[in-house]
C-alpha cells in the first residue's frame, strides 16, 4: 500500500466536505443536553453568571466568595456568551467548542504553511479527534481556550519568522498576553522556551545567526505588550485583594510546579503514559513518527518537534503533573503524525509491521469500546449500522491510515448521541434548581447542603449555597425559622412540618471528571444498584 490512495482521498472534495461536516456536527451535537458538570465546569459557569448578576467583570466570585484560582479569560468568554445566548448550558459551552474548532483550524494553517495542504488536512483531522482534546471541548474549562491562544501565538510566530514580517510577530506577542490571561504567567516561559530552542536549532547553534533572529523578534517591543495585556488584571487584583490573591496565585503556579513531592522514577514516564491514552487514536503512530524523525533527521519537522519536546521536558520536570497539561502539545503531535501519514510509506517488513500495527491496534480497541457501550448501556445496535458506511468508504480506496480517525468519530458520535442522554438521567441538578425557583423565588434565602457540596447548585439555584452543614446545624436552623436545605433521609425524618420540594438520588463518589468511574456507577444504577448515589430530600420549612 502506498500514499496514492490517501492522496486520491484528499483530492476528493466530497471527502473533505464529509470530514468538515462530521467534525462540526459531533463537536456541536448535544452540548446543550447535560447539566453543568461538577466540579470544574461549575466554577466557570457560576462565576460568569455572578459577573452578569453583579455587573462586575473584573472580580471573580464563585458562590458569592472571591475566587483567585485562575485568570479571567475563560470566565469572560462564558459571560460574553451569556450576554448573547442567555444563561444556559449551550451558552456555557459554545465558547469552548469554538475555541476547539479554532485550534483545529490553526493546526491546519500551520501545516499548510510548513508542509502543504494535504499534510495540513490530515493533521487537522488527527487533532480534531485526539481523545483528550475532544473530550475537553465538551465542558467549560481553561484547557481548550488555552490551547487556542497557545497555538495562535505559535502560528503568528512561525508565519512571521518564515515570511520575515514583524507584524505577525507583534500579533504573536498579543496572543501571548491572552495566554497569560487564560492560564497564567508561567506559559511565558513555556512558549518562550519553544521559540528560543527553535531559533537555536534552526541556526545550528551559530551565535551570530541566532542573535540576528533574536533581534528580528524585538523582545524590547514584545515583552512590554505581553506585560500590559497579561499582567494588568493581576496588578488590579493585587491592589484590591493584596496578599490573599498573591498566595493563591503562587499556589496555582509556582508551588504547583516545584512545591509538590516528586514520585521519583515514575514521574519521568507520567506524560509518556498520558499521551498513550490522551492522544488516541494516533498516539502509537505519533511515537512511531517521533522515532522516525530522530532516524531521518527531517529538518522541516524541527518546529513541531521542538514545540512538543520543550513542553514535554518542562512539564515532566515540574513536580505537579496533570494529564491535561500536555493538551497544548497536541497541535505539534498532530503535525508530526500528519507529516508521516502523508510522506512516509514503509518498505521493510519490520517497519511495515510497526507502521500499520500502530494504526490498527487503536482501531481494534475502538471497536471493542463501541461494542461495550452498546452492550453495557443497552443501546439499540440498529442505530450504529450507519457507522459502517464511513469505514466502507475508506475500504473502497483500500486506505487504512484514516481508519483510526473514523473509529474515533464513530465512538464520539455514539458517546454524544446515546451515552450522554443515559448519563443525564442520573443528574437532576436542573430539576433541583427549578424546584427552588418555583417554590422559593426569594434569592436572599440560602440553600444549606448537609455533609457535602455539589458545585453546580449555586448555578441552578441562583443563590448562596452553604456546604458541608452538619446534621446538628440543620436541625438547629429548622427550629429557628425558615430553612431551605438539601438533606439526608434521616435528617428529613427528624424535621417536622417540612415541605418536600424534590427527592431523588445524587452522585456521591467524587468528581464527575473521573468519568470512567462515574460511568461504572451509572451502569450499576441502570441495573438497580445505587451504591454510587445517595438519596436526598430538598426541603423548605417556612
Amino acid at each position: 500500500m502506498n500514499n496514492k490512495n490517501l492522496n486520491e482521498l484528499l483530492n476528493n472534495r466530497y471527502f473533505i466536505a464529509l470530514f468538515l461536516f462530521f467534525t462540526v456536527f459531533v463537536y456541536f451535537w448535544n452540548i446543550w443536553l447535560n447539566d453543568i458538570w461538577i466540579p470544574n465546569e461549575a466554577f466557570y459557569a457560576e462565576s460568569a453568571r455572578e459577573m452578569l448578576e453583579s455587573g462586575n467583570f473584573l472580580d471573580i466570585f464563585f458562590n458569592y466568595e472571591p475566587r483567585f484560582n485562575k485568570p479571567p479569560m475563560t470566565y469572560w468568554m462564558v459571560a460574553l456568551s451569556y450576554l448573547i445566548f442567555g444563561i444556559n448550558e449551550f451558552a456555557t459551552r459554545i465558547p469552548i467548542v469554538l475555541s476547539a474548532l479554532g485550534s483545529n483550524l490553526l493546526v491546519y494553517l500551520i501545516g499548510r504553511e510548513l508542509y502543504g495542504k494535504k499534510v495540513a488536512v490530515v493533521s487537522a483531522a488527527v487533532m480534531a479527534f485526539s481523545f483528550q482534546f475532544v473530550i475537553n471541548s465538551r465542558y467549560a474549562s481553561p484547557e481548550v481556550p488555552l490551547t487556542f491562544f497557545f497555538t495562535l501565538t505559535l502560528y503568528f510566530f512561525i508565519i512571521g519568522y518564515k515570511r520575515k514580517k514583524f507584524l505577525y510577530i507583534l500579533l504573536s506577542y498579543i496572543s501571548l498576553g491572552l495566554v497569560v490571561l487564560t492560564k497564567g504567567f508561567p506559559y511565558i516561559a513555556v512558549i518562550g522556551g519553544i521559540v528560543i530552542v527553535y531559533l537555536l536549532f534552526e541556526n545550528s547553534f551559530k551565535v551570530k545567526d541566532f542573535l540576528r533572529d533574536l533581534k528580528f523578534i524585538h523582545l524590547e517591543i514584545g515583552l512590554p505588550v505581553v506585560f500590559v495585556l497579561g499582567f494588568s488584571w493581576y496588578i488590579y487584583m493585587y491592589l484590591k485583594f493584596g496578599s490573599s490573591f498573591v498566595e493563591t496565585t503562587l499556589e496555582e503556579t509556582i508551588k504547583r510546579a516545584v512545591g509538590k513531592k516528586s514520585k521519583g522514577f515514575s514521574d519521568l514516564f507520567f506524560y509518556v503514559i498520558a499521551i498513550l491514552w490522551g492522544f488516541l487514536p494516533y498516539s502509537l503512530f505519533f511515537y512511531y513518527g517521533l522515532v522516525r524523525f530522530f532516524k531521518d533527521r527531517k529538518k522541516e519537522l524541527l518546529f513541531p518537534v521542538v514545540w512538543f519536546g520543550v513542553m514535554f521536558v518542562i512539564f515532566t520536570a515540574a513536580k505537579g503533573k496533570i494529564p491535561v497539561y500536555i493538551i497544548q502539545a497536541h497541535g505539534a503531535m498532530s503535525l508530526i503524525t500528519g507529516y508521516y501519514l502523508i510522506n512516509h510509506s514503509p518498505v521493510r517488513l519490520v517497519d511495515r509491521i510497526l507502521y500499520y500495527g500502530s494504526l490498527m491496534v487503536p482501531v481494534f480497541l475502538g471497536v471493542v469500546v463501541i461494542g461495550g457501550f452498546v452492550y453495557l448501556f443497552r443501546l439499540d445496535p440498529f442505530y450504529y449500522i450507519a457507522a459502517v458506511f464511513p469505514v466502507l468508504y475508506l475500504l473502497r480506496y483500500r486506505e487504512m491510515k484514516l481508519l483510526p480517525y473514523i473509529t474515533m468519530v464513530v465512538l464520539f458520535f455514539i458517546f454524544t448521541v446515546s451515552i450522554l442522554p443515559v448519563v443525564e438521567k442520573f443528574r437532576p441538578y436542573d430539576k433541583i434548581g427549578q424546584a427552588v425557583s418555583d417554590n422559593v423565588p426569594e434569592k436572599g434565602i440560602p440553600l444549606y447542603v448537609e455533609s457535602y457540596f455539589w458545585h453546580n447548585l449555586p448555578f441552578y439555584t441562583k443563590r448562596k449555597v452553604y456546604r458541608d452543614v452538619s446534621y446538628k446545624n440543620i436541625i438547629s436552623l429548622s427550629n429557628k425559622g425558615a430553612v431551605l436545605a438539601l438533606i439526608k433521609e434521616k435528617t428529613y425524618k427528624d424535621i417536622k412540618n417540612a415541605q418536600i420540594l424534590w427527592e431523588g438520588y445524587l452522585y456521591r463518589k467524587g468528581s464527575e471528571s473521573r468519568f470512567a468511574i462515574f460511568l461504572k456507577y451509572i451502569h450499576k444504577a441502570l441495573n438497580g444498584d445505587f451504591s454510587g448515589f445517595e438519596k436526598r430530600y430538598l426541603i423548605y420549612k417556612r
